[in-house]
C-alpha cells in the first residue's frame, strides 16, 4: 500500500459537498467552516490530498471547489478514496468528518481493523438532539482512543463532559459499568483567511460611498444568521443602538445587518420592529449569502456587534471576521464567543444572564416527547437569556466617542485574529493532533485496546445470526461434482434473467465464475480447499460462487456432505 503520510499529515477529507459549499440557499456556520478548512488544506500544499466520497458526482463536485483555492500554477493530487474502502484513508492516518457523530464510521472500521485507521470529528453546534445523541452514543460504540472530536471551543467541551458523565452514571446505574472508553476531545477553535479581511482605505472609503454612509457617522455591523429564535435576539441591540442615538454628539448611527432570513414572516419580524424600535437608526439590511456583501459590510464598518444569546452558538466565527478586518467587537460573553474576544483588549465581552441548572427540565421533556419541536425548544430557551444592556450602552458610548479606543482595539482584535487564529496556526494545531493520535494507534499499547469483534451486535453477518436456517452450511471441506443433467445453459444466460440479474453486482466477476466452473467436472469431487488452490482465489470469493452454481444447478453437492 502507497503511504503518503508523511508528507501529508492530515486526514482524509469527508467531502459531502452540502456541507461545503458557500453558494445554497442556507448558509450556515458549518458550511463556511467547512469551506475555510479546506481552503486552508488546499494552501498547506499537500503533495496528495485525500478525499473519502460516495459517489462519483461528489468527487467532481469536490474538484471545482478544490480547484477555486489554487495558486495559479499550483496543482495537486486528489486521491479519491471509495466510499466501501474507507480502509484506504490509512495513507492519511484516517479520515476527518466535518462533523461530530463517529458512530457510522466507527462501527463500519472494525471490519478492517480498529486499529487500521483513525476517525476524526469536529463540533458545530451541540443543542440538538441527534448530535447529544451522537456523544451519548459513543459508549456504545467502538471508539478508540487514537479517534477524536474537535472542540471548537472550551465551553463546547463542557458541555460534551456534562453529557457523557451523566451517560456513563446512567450505564453504572442499569448495567453496573465499570469502565468507558471514549476519543480524545482536543480544544481547537476555528479560523479566519487573515488575507480576505486587508481592506485597503480606497476600499473602505468606496464601500462607505456605496452605502451612504458620511464621514461622521458611526457604522456598527452585524453578520451571521439574521433569526431571533435560532441565532441572536435583535431587540438587545436594536434598544442599545436607539438609546446611544438620542445622545450622539454628530452624524448618525448605521446599522448593517448582514445575511439571511429563514422565512419571509422573520424578515418581517426585524424590519417592523425596527421602525418601531429604532426610529433614529439607519438600517441596512444586505443579503449575506452574497460573499461580497461581507466584505462590503466590514470594509464599512467601525464596531462589530453581535450580542448572541442562543445554545446554537457555539464559537461564533464572523466575530472573528470582524476582527481580522481591524474592528473592535462588541459581544455577548456567550459560549464561544469568551474563547476569541479579550475583554477590554479586542473589544468588550457583555455579561449574559441565564437561569440557574435544573430549571429547563420540563423543557428538555416536552422537546424528547414531541409536543414542541427544536425550533421552539431553541426559541423558548433563548427567551430565557439576557444581556446586560445597559453595560452594553456603557461600551458602546466609549467606542463610539473615542476613535483612538477603536484604533487601539481595532489593532489589538486584527492582529490576534492574523495570528493565533489564522487558518495556518489552527492548521498546525491539526497536524500535530494527527501525529499524537498516530503514535497511538500504531504503539504496541494500542493492541490492549483492540476489541474482538468486528461488527455491532444489531450487524452481524446475517450467516452466522441466521446460521441454524439452513440443513447445513458450506465449508471448505464440502466435496462438489458438476451437474449436467438437469439444464445446458451457461452462466452468462442464467445471469441474463431479471429474476437473477438484479443481484449480479453484488457477486464477483463473471470471468472468475466462469474459472472455478471449468475446474469442475462430472467425473471427479473437488473440495472447496481444492478449487481454491486450482483457481488461486481465497475462500471469501471461491464460496460465494460455489452456492450460485449450485442455487442454479451448474453443480451437486456429493452424498458424503450429508453424513
Amino acid at each position: 500500500m502507497t503511504i503518503y503520510k508523511k508528507n501529508n499529515p492530515l486526514w482524509a477529507l469527508y467531502y459531502q459537498h452540502e456541507g461545503f459549499e458557500m453558494d445554497g440557499n442556507k448558509l450556515m456556520g458549518r458550511q463556511a467552516a467547512g469551506n475555510a478548512y479546506l481552503r486552508a488544506l488546499v494552501q498547506s500544499k499537500p503533495d496528495v490530498l485525500g478525499l473519502y466520497l460516495k459517489n462519483n458526482n461528489q468527487k467532481e463536485l469536490a474538484k471545482k471547489t478544490i480547484s477555486s483555492f489554487l495558486d495559479k500554477d499550483q496543482d495537486i493530487k486528489i486521491h479519491a478514496i471509495p466510499f466501501d474502502k474507507p480502509d484506504e484513508s490509512q495513507n492519511f492516518g484516517g479520515i476527518f468528518l466535518p462533523g461530530p457523530s463517529l458512530t457510522e464510521f466507527c462501527t463500519g472500521r472494525g471490519i478492517y481493523g480498529h486499529n487500521r485507521y483513525s476517525l476524526v470529528g469536529i463540533t458545530h453546534t451541540t443543542a440538538s438532539h441527534g448530535v447529544m445523541s451522537s456523544i451519548a452514543s459513543l459508549f456504545t460504540t467502538p471508539v478508540m482512543p487514537w479517534d477524536a472530536i474537535i472542540c471548537t471551543s472550551q465551553v463546547v467541551a463542557d458541555t460534551i463532559k456534562k453529557v457523557t458523565d451523566e451517560k456513563f452514571n446512567q450505564l453504572k446505574f442499569y448495567l453496573d459499568a465499570k469502565k468507558c472508553q471514549l476519543p480524545n476531545f482536543p480544544i481547537i477553535p476555528l479560523g479566519v483567511h487573515p488575507e480576505d479581511f486587508n481592506y485597503s482605505d480606497q476600499f473602505k472609503i468606496n464601500s462607505r460611498k456605496e452605502l451612504g454612509i458620511d464621514d461622521d457617522d458611526i457604522v456598527i455591523v452585524y453578520v451571521g444568521r439574521l433569526s431571533f429564535h435560532a441565532k441572536a435576539h435583535h431587540l438587545p441591540m436594536y434598544l442599545a443602538l436607539e438609546a446611544i442615538s438620542k445622545n450622539l454628539k454628530k452624524g448618525k448611527i448605521h446599522l448593517i445587518q448582514t445575511g439571511w432570513f429563514a422565512n419571509e414572516s422573520i424578515e418581517t419580524a426585524f424590519k417592523e420592529e425596527a421602525k418601531v424600535v429604532c426610529p433614529n437608526i439607519n438600517f441596512h439590511f444586505l443579503d449575506g449569502k452574497i460573499q461580497s456583501n461581507k466584505h462590503l459590510s466590514l470594509s464599512s464598518g467601525d464596531i462589530f456587534m453581535s450580542l448572541s444569546d442562543n445554545f446554537q452558538e457555539t464559537f461564533g466565527l464572523t466575530p472573528l471576521e470582524g476582527m481580522a478586518s481591524g474592528l473592535p467587537v462588541i459581544v455577548s460573553d456567550w459560549n464561544g464567543y469568551r474563547s476569541t474576544v479579550r475583554d477590554s483588549i479586542d473589544g468588550f465581552r457583555i455579561p449574559s444572564y441565564s437561569l440557574s441548572s435544573g430549571s429547563g427540565e420540563q423543557l428538555a421533556y416536552n422537546h424528547m416527547v414531541g409536543l414542541i419541536n427544536y425550533d421552539q425548544y431553541i426559541g423558548y430557551l433563548s427567551q430565557n437569556v439576557a444581556i446586560d444592556i445597559d453595560i452594553c450602552l456603557k461600551k458602546l458610548l466609549l467606542l463610539i466617542n473615542d476613535k483612538n479606543l477603536r484604533q487601539k482595539l481595532g489593532n489589538n482584535a486584527k492582529k490576534i485574529a492574523n495570528n493565533e487564529f489564522s487558518w495556518s496556526n489552527i492548521i498546525s494545531q491539526y497536524k500535530d493532533l494527527g501525529n499524537d493520535l498516530d503514535k497511538l494507534r500504531t504503539g504496541i499499547e494500542s493492541l490492549s485496546e483492540l476489541p474482538n469483534f468486528t461488527l455491532p451486535a444489531d450487524r452481524l453477518d446475517p450467516f452466522f445470526i441466521f446460521e441454524t436456517y439452513p440443513t447445513f452450511s458450506i465449508t471448505e471441506e464440502t466435496l462438489i461434482i458438476k451437474n449436467n443433467k438437469i439444464h445446458d445453459l451457461d452462466i452468462e444466460t442464467v445471469m441474463s434473467f431479471k429474476s437473477v440479474m438484479f443481484s449480479v453486482n453484488s457477486l464477483p466477476s463473471v470471468d472468475l465464475f466462469n474459472k472455478v466452473n471449468d475446474i469442475i467436472d462430472e467425473n471427479k469431487e473437488y473440495s472447496l480447499n481444492h478449487i481454491c488452490d486450482a483457481a488461486n482465489l481465497s475462500i471469501e470469493i471461491v464460496s460465494p460462487i460455489i452456492i450460485w452454481l449450485l442455487k442454479y444447478s451448474f453443480i451437486s453437492l456429493t452424498g458424503d456432505n450429508n453424513e
